[in-house]
């Protein structure tokens, strides 16, 4: 079963929808859909292709994912600035003074909420729409922009909404839309700190009225470890806890700067970072589930109706292709200049015998598939052995394990079998002449050669099927027949 790409379980999924309030006209999807391979679900599919196409949801689907794009990257820009102004108000004082607590909550505080909001979103669905606020924001103006509004806009959302839940990627594909903007805003924030301490000069400390000193003191200094094994300078203990009114010596005034840029990194941007890799990865991998719900009573009565217009199929195949019943000793045997008609399992409107005989049948027999019908008949093959062996079958019914082995138990009995496969009278057009190319026709052939039997040729035409029989009345036996091996 061929697995559906992004767009066709979506469009497949958007149909879905707009038939709830209606089922939509789609003969010629149905035909469309039908002739698809890769299982039901591919047919489905292409049958909503095809309405998709008169609905013009294939087009809107196109200009959202030329649009998406864009849309984050315009999301990323507002973002940027705005960590851009964060960072400026954060070290643009007049009195050139930093208080390094204050600033790194300013920087960390909304993305620390956020990003556990969406960390809680992984084990909580329900969380998901504040723990991706970005990634929401995203998928929603591009929905506005692209998709536009009406009912097939909001089917083409909606699908794809649906399809992200069941594969239970919706956190993690707004989580790659959030951490990525994030990060960005991050890369702007670090690259200004680093821009404007370069080049003034600041005093960096902390303040408090209600606090003692040491409590900033010991964040700052547990705060470190991380960046400090990234190699980022982190202040002594003993400095911090020495400072006089929450001051740092001018010699480790630099320190408490590179502290804050770590901070900033190790805190702020790497988690984003990481957490963008990692949503990127479990997209990679979870992508082939989305899929539609083939088990949704919509699908369900839908693969009906596709059963429903499939032409019949070869029913309860025999497995045992070579073992025939009949000893093969009688291979060798001669057969006898005649002809057997042998009519099997036909409706009982069917005339029977078929008209003109040829002079040669000796044996015309119509049969129901019994097995005490079957034994008889073998047994009267057996008797007159005829040159030719014509079966007639119902042409609109399906070839079965007992067509079969009626065959293979009476290939050896004769020297030919031709198969006619018979019509019910009015089948055909009026005035139209069997032909053996109709639907009945194709399948049985097929079936024929599926099942090793190519040697027996089949007939929709009765005087097709007996072309030359007439001779066999006057014609001498012939030598006795080899079976190859």
């Amino acid at each position: 079963m061929r697995t559906l790409t992004l767009p066709e379980a979506t469009l497949t999924e958007a149909v879905r929808l707009l038939e709830g309030s209606g089922p939509l006209e789609d003969g010629q999807a149905m035909r469309t859909g039908l002739g698809a391979e890769g299982g039901p679900m591919a047919q489905a599919a292409a049958r909503a292709a095809v309405l998709g196409e008169r609905l013009g949801l294939q087009a809107r689907l196109r200009h959202a994912a030329a649009a998406a794009p864009w849309v984050l990257l315009g999301l990323a820009a507002v973002v940027v600035l705005a960590g851009l102004a964060l960072a400026g108000a954060v070290i643009d004082g007049q009195d050139r003074r930093i208080n390094v607590m204050a600033a790194l909550v300013a920087l960390l505080g909304v993305h620390a909420l956020t990003f556990l909001l969406w960390l809680l979103a992984l084990l909580w669905p329900g969380a998901a729409s504040l723990g991706a606020l970005v990634g929401r924001l995203w998928i929603g103006l591009t929905a506005r922009l692209a998709l536009g509004r009406g009912a097939e806009g909001a089917a083409l959302l909606q699908a794809g909404m649906r399809l992200l839940e069941r594969a239970r990627l919706l956190p993690w594909v707004l989580g790659l839309a959030s951490h990525t903007v994030w990060a960005l805003s991050f890369v702007a924030a670090v690259a200004a700190l680093l821009f404007a301490l370069a080049f003034r000069q600041y005093t960096l400390g902390w303040e408090t009225t209600i606090l003692p000193p040491e409590v900033f003191a010991g964040w700052i200094d547990a705060l470190g470890v991380l960046p400090g094994w990234l190699g980022f300078p982190v202040p002594g203990a003993a400095d911090l806890r020495a400072a006089p009114g929450s001051t740092l010596p001018a010699a480790a005034n630099g320190v408490l700067a590179w502290w804050l840029v770590g901070c900033v990194v190790v805190y702020g941007l790497l988690p984003r970072v990481v957490a963008a890799l990692a949503c990127l990865l479990v997209w990679r991998w979870r992508r082939g589930r989305l899929q539609p719900d083939a088990s949704a009573p919509y699908y369900r009565k839908l693969f009906a109706r596709f059963d429903a217009l499939a032409p019949a199929l070869v029913v309860d195949p025999d497995s045992h292709g070579a073992d025939w019943h009949m000893a093969r000793a009688s291979l060798a045997g001669q057969t006898q200049p005649t002809l057997a008609v042998i009519g099997f399992e036909l409706p009982p409107e069917l005339p029977w015998p078929p008209q003109p005989l040829p002079r040669a049948a000796s044996l015309v027999r119509r049969i129901d598939g019994s097995a005490a019908e079957r034994q008889e008949l073998l047994h009267a093959l057996m008797h007159v052995r005829p040159r030719v062996l014509l079966l007639a079958c119902h042409a609109a019914s399906s070839p079965d394990r007992g067509t079969e082995r009626l065959l293979r138990e009476t290939l050896p009995l004769c020297g030919e079998c031709r198969l006619w496969l018979a019509a019910l009278p009015g089948a055909a057009g009026a005035g139209e002449p069997p032909s053996d190319e109709a639907p009945g026709a194709a399948r049985w052939r097929q079936w024929l050669s599926a099942t090793g039997l190519a040697e027996v040729h089949a007939f929709t035409d009765w005087a097709r099927a007996t072309a030359g029989l007439e001779a066999l009345a006057d014609a001498s036996p012939p030598p006795g027949r080899q079976e190859a091996a």
